[in-house]
């Protein structure tokens, strides 16, 4: 008998992963040679939260909260492990492009405010009684703002002036005329800790706005500015000596993880840590196949994201490697482990918009591919 694991990453747009994963193990669930292990993972952007509960066994608790376009509110949930006294918040079910009209995506006025006044809500509940509170657990990724988390400080305190003195609203083309920043160091009732799902650096070529800037609306001729802006509030920040700057600060979120380092000293994981220790990955061994799932799998798949963490490790274990996603960069597959196989879902379908229609049957199709290689491989 076989053993195989099905890690199932979202399909965006499709399905998430505890979706995907059923998917996928009713399809090979059939075969009465193999032993199924079926896992949804995230590594801390979209379905995170829903993957928390399956792990962590989550009571959900709402919240009313700004969307990062206007004042208006849309309701948040939170996972709450009371036995553990843990909260889980998704940062996408906030911040994310999943909550923004396309016709209000312009990162440059858009603002991280939801998650201060998320977090602000915590600190009432801790101190009313009403929930008891160690930690709150973060997953940062799938976001559509781009602000170095200061619209969430902006509702623990912080405020930006310029040259005259004048108060600036705070959101990322303001980031540039400012000239001071006013903030005092906070203690919450309880340990922050948020889950990395990008090894990307905040600043540079390869920061957080130049590689995921053009995705979240940002024209071309607003990439430079904002990098400027980012950097006029870490010089602000270096130059008053308002907080420790780290050597080096992560572009996940954008921004948001290193807003969280900056002013509320946070600790970070990344996704590779949550994914084989906090899941328990780490404690499956010897495992023939493992199926990793992905909607696009790029560049950006191999720089910490969950499929790539998961890839590495389980590579090296000897496991023979599936990829099922709805389509790969052709580039990337030269930087493919050996002997790993590509399914793409889009080689079903006559386009993508058919491919997430029928994402189901292209599930069902990638199963008998599945089978298929498990077969060849018996007959070498």
């Amino acid at each position: 008998m076989k053993k195989i694991l099905i890690a199932a990453n979202s399909f965006k747009e499709c399905a998430d992963s505890v979706t995907t994963a059923r998917y996928f193990e009713k399809e090979l669930g059939n075969n009465k040679l193999l032993n199924i292990v079926s896992r949804p993972i995230s590594d801390g952007g979209d379905g995170f939260l829903n993957v928390c509960r399956e792990y962590f066994h989550l009571e959900t608790v709402k919240y009313r909260v700004s969307t990062p376009y206007n004042d208006k509110k849309l309701t948040c949930n939170a996972g709450y492990d009371r036995k553990n006294k843990v909260v889980y918040i998704e940062s996408a079910d906030i911040l994310g492009l999943k909550v923004i009209p396309k016709p209000k995506r312009h990162p440059v006025i858009l603002s991280s405010r939801g998650m201060g006044e998320l977090l602000n809500a915590f600190v009432n509940d801790v101190n009313s009684k009403k929930l008891s509170i160690k930690k709150i657990v973060i997953g940062i990724g799938g976001t559509g703002i781009n602000d170095l988390g200061l619209g969430m400080c902006s509702m623990l305190g912080l405020k930006l002036f310029d040259n005259n003195g004048n108060e600036l609203e705070v959101i990322p083309k303001n980031f540039r005329l400012a000239s001071s920043l006013l903030w005092s160091k906070i203690k919450l009732p309880f340990e922050l800790e948020v889950i990395i799902d990008v090894k990307n650096p905040l600043l540079g070529k390869m920061g957080a706005t130049n590689v995921y800037g053009k995705q979240k609306g940002l024209k071309q001729s607003e990439l430079q500015g904002i990098e400027k802006g980012f950097e006029k509030i870490i010089n602000i920040l270096n130059y008053n000596k308002l907080t420790r700057i780290p050597n080096e600060l992560s572009g996940a979120g954008g921004g948001l993880a290193a807003g969280f380092i900056l002013f509320l000293n946070v600790k970070t994981k990344y996704s590779e840590e949550f994914l084989l220790n906090d899941l328990g990955l780490r404690k499956i061994k010897k495992t023939d196949y493992v199926v990793l799932t992905e909607g696009a799998f790029d560049e950006q798949s191999l720089m910490g994201k969950a499929t790539g963490c998961l890839l590495e490790h389980f590579s090296k274990s000897g496991a023979k490697i599936i990829i099922c996603c709805g389509k790969m960069e052709k580039s990337v597959k030269k930087l493919l482990p050996d002997g790993t196989a590509v399914i793409e879902l889009s080689k079903f379908f006559k386009s993508e918009k058919e491919s997430i229609k029928n994402f189901h049957k292209g599930i069902k199709l990638a199963s008998h591919e599945i089978l298929q290689i498990i077969n060849e491989d018996k007959k070498n």
